[in-house]
């Protein structure tokens, strides 16, 4: 059997990448063999990631419920806060936010010559967020140079005029970046935060460890209600659940839809609180 991905190369199905990636979701042992077992019954000469992606995911929701199965799609959730890169930026700002580090969105910035609108901007360092809709879109080298060379120009304004005490630059995205990309941050002392990086700087990890997970993971969250939840700042499934029932009612949501997310949260919350991070 084998995969086709979304830059045209063609591999063998690996198991074992489906294995921990449910796992990883919290999905029980039982569940996995089953969803493996029901693949590999099918016995596809070639099947894209996409296509793989919906039958595990339709698996998952068969075998063992609708919120593991939104928890496996979580990278799709992400890219649901699209379709322009707003949200994602908002979302990078609030993970900071709740692990203690103050920071600021869509700040303009002075340098010697000219403005520059920062995404995310704390005490002395910067983020540049490059949001993809689509899984298969890699953040290449040009992207990086183009953010060092907007770090580079800042920190040039903040020796002479004292605006700005930036010390590093740090790049998020919600895809993966290129393997030019890493070696050049390494050398530069650039922070990366992609969706599969190392250990604690894995968007994916730092999602699942502290449940910074994005309302769009909301089996019962239509677009209407994300975009009433987006315009009002709240993004988050923890944000869900610390504000009340009249709040909600209020931004636009009818009384179904708040019992509705409200068990949606509740649910997922608990599902996820077997995964080991």
């Amino acid at each position: 059997m084998r995969v086709t991905k979304r830059n045209g190369e063609v591999e063998e199905f690996d198991t074992s990448k489906v294995e921990n990636s449910l796992r990883n979701s919290g999905v029980s042992e039982k569940t996995i063999e089953t969803v493996i077992n029901k693949i590999l019954e099918k016995n596809y000469d070639l099947i894209s990631t996409d296509r793989l992606y919906r039958l595990i995911y339709k698996l998952v929701k068969k075998y063992e419920n609708k919120y593991a199965a939104s928890i496996y799609s979580l990278k799709q959730s992400i890219m649901s806060l699209g379709p322009d890169g707003y949200a994602f930026e908002d979302f990078i700002a609030k993970i900071l936010i709740q692990q203690g580090t103050l920071v600021e969105t869509r700040q303009v910035y002075e340098s010697m010559t000219i403005p520059h609108e920062l995404d995310v901007v704390g005490s002395d360092f910067f983020i540049e967020c490059k949001y993809h809709n689509s899984g298969g879109i890699t953040t290449s080298i040009k992207d990086v140079l183009y953010s060092h060379a907007r770090f580079l120009d800042l920190v040039e304004a903040g020796r002479k005029r004292k605006s700005n005490n930036f010390k590093q630059l740090w790049i998020a995205t919600n895809t993966k970046f290129s393997d030019d990309c890493l070696k050049y941050a390494d050398y530069w002392d650039i922070k990366m935060i992609s969706w599969k990086h190392k250990g604690k700087d894995s968007l994916s990890y730092i999602v699942d460890k502290f449940h910074y997970y994005p309302v769009t993971l909301l089996p019962s969250v239509s677009k209407r209600t994300f975009s009433l939840l987006s315009k009002n700042n709240i993004l988050l499934i923890t944000e869900v659940i610390k504000v009340s029932d009249s709040l909600l009612r209020k931004i636009g949501l009818n009384n179904d839809e708040v019992r509705r997310i409200r068990e949606d949260c509740d649910k997922i919350i608990k599902a996820s609180e077997v995964i080991q991070k």
